[in-house]
Order: C-alpha cells, then structure tokens, then sequence
C-alpha cells in the first residue's frame, strides 16, 4: 500500500526554465555584469530563504543550493541599494524599499529573490532573515545583550519550532527542529524594556532529519516496505534500518520475495550512506549483506515519513518510510481487530490482491472463526477468481525488541480445493512483519507460493460501515492482463465522480458533473466485511470487498480508512484505498509526490517522487525524480518542473482536474482528489502512461 495514514505525514523549491536578460545583473558594488556574454539560465540553483522581509539597517543571509550541496555562488543585487556580500549576506539600506537578488554559479542563476526592506523594528535582531538546516543552530543578537533580552520562538502552528537559549551571558543560540514546522518557518522575538523585534527563520530540510538517534538511548529505527520490477519479475521488499542522523545507515534487516525465485531472502544492510537535500529530496545508497547495492530515492514529509521510490537500473519501484516505535514493539497485535491490505503476485506470477481483517485474542493467535480474508487472481481460471473465507484463522510470533520483525501465518482453509491447483497458492501464507507502532505493521510474504505485501492496521468493530465522504484509488490490471488505475469519491448521498485510465481508454466525469448514480456500503456485522457497489450513469457497475481501519491523521485528529478489493468481472484484479474526506479545498502548500505505474509504450514500470509546490493562483512549481529503466533506460534526477505546471480548482466531492506536472522529458496529466489539507490521491488520466499516487504535505 501506497498511503499516507501515519502520525505526521505525507515546499518545494521551484527552479523555471527560462533565460534572463544579461543586463540585469548587478554586483553588490552597483557594476554589471560584462557585456556581451550569454546570460545565464534560471535553473539548477535554489536560494533559501526564497524571499525575505526586513526592517532598515538590518541583514538577512542567504543560502545557495544546487540539490543537496551548498554552493559559493556569485552574488548579484539585481535591484534596489542594498548590498550583498561574497558570503551571500544582505545589508539592508536605510530607506523603505523593494529590493531583488540573484546567485549565479556558472551558466545557471537562481530566481529572483525579493527583499522588502520595512520601517527599523523597535528592538534590531540580527539576522533578521536566514535559513537554518534542521538540528542545526543559529545565533541571533540584539543591542540590548543577554542582560536585557528575553528569547522565544513560535511557529503559526502547534509544531515543534526548535528552541532558544537564555541567559545573562549565553542567550539568542536558536537550535532547530529536525523537519520544518509549519508553514515551513519560525519566528524568532527578542523582548526588551518592552519592546520587542524578530527575525524569520526558514528552516531546512537536512541529514538530521532522518535520524534515529535524536532521542539518546531511545534509538528508533525506520521501517520501508516497497513493491518493485526487476524486468521479469515482480518483488516485494519490507525491513528496518537505523540512520544516524549524519548522513550514515549503520544497519538494518530486509526480507525480499521475488516471484520466480526459488524463495524469499531475509538479509542484513551493511554500513550505508544517505544524503538529504534543503527540500526533503533524499539518496541513500544502501549496501546488503550479500555485497548487492541498490538506491532509494525518497522525498521525507517530516522527520517520521517519507515517500519513496526504487531507483538504480536493476529495478523500480514505489513504497512508504516509516520512524518506528519500539516502545509499542511488545504491543504488536495487541488486543483487538485489525484490516489488512495485500498485493502481489501468485506463485505463476498472475497478478493478485487480498483484504481482509482478524482478531488477535492476546495470546499470539488470531482463532478461527474471527477472521475473514477476500482474494482476487487474475490468472486462476480462464476467468479472475473471487474467493472469500470466513474461516480464516492465524498466529505470530514476538517481535524482535531491535527491528521490531516478527512473523506471522495466515490459514484459509478454503484455499487448497479452490485455488490450489490454478495458481499454487495454498491454505497457508506465511509472513515476515515489521513494526511501525501497535497500529501499524508492514508485512511480505515469506513462503515461496506466492509474493505479496502490504499493510496491517488495527480496526474498529466489526460493525461500523464506511461513513461520510469519500476519496479512493484503485490499481491493477484488466481482463487482458493490461494496467489501469481507478480514482475517485462520493458524498453521503451516494453520487460522485470516478476517473479510469484502463490501458490508456479514458473515462471521466462530465464538467461540472458526476458520473457516479450511486455508491453503497453495506457491512456484514458478523465479519466486518463491507461490500461497496459504486454503479456509474452510463450503467457500468463496480464491486469492492472492503475493510476499515484506524488511523491519525497528520493534524493529529482520528479517522478512518478501507482496503479495497475489486470483486467484480470488470478487472481482473484491483487493489486500493479509500480515505474519509475533512475537506474539499484546492491543495496550498509544499508537498512530497509519488506516482507508480507503467508507461504505455512498452508497459514497462514506471516510478516517480519529487517534491511539489502548490500556491493559490494555480502555479506548480517543484522538482521530481524518475525511474524510466523499463522504458527509456533512464534515471532521471532532480528534473525542474516547467512552467506549464498548473493545479485547477477543485469541483465536486474535492475532485480536481487536470493537475499538470510537466518537465522537459514528460507531461502527466492528473485527476486529484483531496483527502483533507494533507493528503491527496492521483490517477493520471492521459494516454501515455497508467499511474496512481499520492501528494502528502510536508509544510
């Protein structure tokens, strides 16, 4: 599963493709730049803070960025009388004005930055603008000294903004928090005699910021789970892994199954690497046990999630990072229900789905009788095979205190006479779980019939039915064995909108309209099991199995989930998510991306990550990864969005469309949907490619 439903959750900096004009350039000393000679083009450069607001007299210091690494750039005023020095520091004029600045490192310049130089603050901080990397430190002053002054820091919202020293003679050392709080800045007040006087932070994603030794001796590891392509076959990956906070992975367990192999793989990462960029944008290049290496590229929402994806030529893929808890690792499968969502292959590599939920009794036993498991093959027979067993019935293991990796079995008793001699897959499926928190696990299949994974998650009871509006998404694969992706939502009412990308052959809802006559779920109170019929005007009707489950959003707020299932004859299997919708209005902010799914030339898989910007006049600005190995043979590695990025408004039940997010080797053309003012689901709706995502806020 490729959601978002963790404790904080799922900005940008924007670098457009255009030329400027060589006379604008001017040097902190009022000279311009040679004439004659080729202007350099805005791109590849990114100076934070992106803007700033000072008062008369006072100075502001700028970062410059290309990626991950700080550059020495030459510094140019572009406008106003201000100055800048070599080291990208802004001394202010002492007049009210607009001024605007511009580094240049090479043939690449950064966009223009606006300073608005205000009337003198009563109390004069210094730096009055500057950006800090997270976990670092900062020192501010005022004229009034450590005797006289009085330090705080505040963020708009209720997030950690970092904190600041007092004292008589050790005062103003800001330290920072390990992700930027929202909207992305702090705000640091010198108090004295009564007056007071600030100065604006921008706070920067860096290397602290995966960091699983932040709370001393409280070490707490990262669990990622990711489905991928190697070319000829499908894998499934989960484990853990501890990040030192300084750009080193000191270890960590994986467990891989890939169909076609003779097994699954359970393997140590070796001593490991990692960078992370101003916007949350990450590499780290991993080493196993066996001497393999292999790269994930993720972009963090915080400093406990990320969105990543696979990305080196020996395969591609997409998946989640979480921070795990080992304080709850002795509570996994506590107590209570929870749903569970799978997918993968089955043991002649057919694409499969599973969803269902069960009861832990507290005795490490999931008894028979209070379980349920609906399976979707789409190669079982000549035609998908729905199957549901009621009688499904389990056990697992203790988690290992370190990495929180436990194990645990699925029985369906059904399985053996129904399946068993379509599609190899027996009454007994074996996994490997990782802890994330007792609300959540990661799981892969561990036995050889089959390579599935996902997600468990604890549930309410049995007889809550699916409430309110809601967004989904589904993916998978048609009768032919082709991809589509499925997205949509519905109000109480029963109408909606739905979206479907089926090989390329589009449907979607009429402008300003719906398409959706009707959507019911109707819960089996003995098992929990949901069935949702979402039937369309132009009479074509959809059939899920689904389950609910508990989680918090990124506001810290409860809501619920569902795994869904397709059971219909439409598909040959489709597996989803479903999110009750809090809001409706179009996305503001900085968010992290990630899109799957295949690019229709040659079918090959295709991933995406990146980090997007969007503001309230439609402009998308941002900067994406992309494996492209199966199709083009590519990686390709901190594209620019291009100014044709745009978002529209959102229209009926929180759907928006088109979401445009070009860059100079693709376009992908998207319907959304939103969740709340953190969460965003996506299905690309054009020919070209058959993708499904999501956009998660960071700030």
């Amino acid at each position: 599963m490729k959601g978002f439903v963790k404790r904080e959750k799922f900005v940008t900096f924007s670098i457009l493709a255009v030329t400027m004009t060589a006379a604008l350039f001017v040097t902190a000393c009022g000279s311009s730049s040679s004439g004659g000679s080729k202007p350099p083009v805005v791109g590849g450069i990114t100076v934070y803070p992106d803007s700033a607001t000072i008062s008369e007299n006072s100075t502001a210091q700028f970062t410059a960025y290309s990626g991950a690494m700080v550059l020495a750039p030459t510094w140019n005023v572009v406008s106003g009388t201000g100055t800048i020095s070599g080291a990208g520091l802004f001394s202010a004029p002492g007049t009210t004005e607009t001024d605007t600045i511009q580094a240049v490192s090479g043939s690449n310049a950064s966009p223009q930055i606006t300073i608005n130089v205000v009337a003198t603050q009563p109390v004069a901080v210094s730096p009055a603008a500057v950006a800090v990397p997270a976990g670092a430190t900062q020192q501010f002053t005022s004229p009034a000294g450590c005797a006289s002054t009085t330090w705080s820091v505040t963020s708009n919202l209720s997030a950690n903004p970092g904190t600041i020293t007092n004292g008589a003679t050790n005062c103003g050392l800001y330290t920072a928090p390990l992700s930027p709080p929202p909207p992305g800045t702090v705000t640091i007040t010198a108090m004295s005699g009564g007056n007071s006087g600030t100065s604006t932070v921008t706070i920067l994603f860096s290397n602290a910021s995966l960091n699983s030794l932040a709370n001393g001796a409280n070490t707490q590891p990262y669990a990622i789970s990711y489905s991928a392509h190697d070319g000829s076959s499908f894998l499934f990956v989960a484990g853990s892994f501890i990040a030192d906070g300084n750009g080193n992975i000191t270890g960590g367990t994986e467990d891989i199954n890939t169909s076609g192999a003779t097994g699954p793989t359970s393997t140590s990462i070796s001593p490991s690497t990692y960078t992370v960029g101003p916007d949350g944008r990450t590499t780290a290049n991993i080493t196993t046990g066996q001497g393999t290496g292999v790269v994930w590229q993720f972009v963090l929402t915080s400093n406990q999630h990320a969105l990543t994806i696979r990305f080196d030529k020996s395969a591609s893929g997409s998946g989640t990072i979480d921070q795990q808890n080992p304080e709850q690792f002795g509570e996994a499968f506590a107590l209570g229900n929870y749903a569970f969502g799978l997918s993968g292959v089955d043991g002649k590599g057919h694409r499969t789905g599973t969803a269902g939920r069960v009861f832990a009794n507290g005795n490490d036993t999931f008894p028979m009788g209070s379980g349920i498991l609906d399976l979707n093959d789409s190669g079982a027979t000549t035609t998908p095979t729905n199957v549901t067993d009621s009688e499904l019935q389990g056990g697992f293991t203790t988690p290992d205190p370190s990495t929180g990796r436990g194990t645990l079995t699925l029985n369906c008793p059904s399985f053996e006479d129904v399946l068993g001699a379509n599609t190899g897959i027996p009454g007994t499926l074996n996994f490997v779980y990782y802890v994330v928190d007792n609300t959540h696990l990661k799981v892969v299949e561990s036995d050889s019939v089959a390579a599935l994974g996902g997600d468990f998650y604890a549930a309410p009871a049995t007889t809550v039915n699916m409430s309110g509006n809601q967004a989904f998404t589904v993916e998978g694969v048609d009768t032919r064995g082709h991809r589509y992706g499925m997205g949509g939502a519905f109000g109480s009412s029963g109408t909606g909108v739905l979206d479907l990308n089926d090989d390329g052959t589009l449907t979607s809802p009429p402008t300003s309209g719906t398409n959706v006559s009707s959507a019911s779920p109707s819960v089996n109170a003995n098992t929990g099991q949901i069935e949702l019929a979402i039937n369309l005007t132009s009479g074509t009707d959809y059939q899920f199995a689904a389950y609910l489950f508990n989680y918090t959003t990124a506001s810290g707020l409860p809501s619920t989930g569902a795994f869904l299932l397709e059971t219909d004859s439409n598909v040959g299997v489709g597996s989803g998510i479903s999110y009750t919708q809090t809001g409706a209005a179009v996305p503001q902010g900085s968010f992290a991306l990630n899109l799957t799914g295949v690019g229709l030339n040659d079918g090959g898989e295709q991933d995406i990550e990146g980090q997007v910007t969007t503001a309230s006049a439609g402009t998308v600005t941002g900067t994406v990864d992309i494996n492209d190995v199966a199709n083009s043979g590519n990686l390709i590695s901190g594209e620019p969005l291009t100014s044709a990025s745009a978002i529209a408004i959102v229209g009926i039940d929180g759907r928006g469309n088109p979401l445009t997010l070009a860059n100079k080797f693709e376009t992908n053309v998207l319907s959304y949907y939103v969740v709340d003012a953190n969460s965003i689901l996506l299905v690309e709706m054009d020919p070209l490619r058959v993708m499904t995502g999501t956009m998660a806020l960071q700030f």
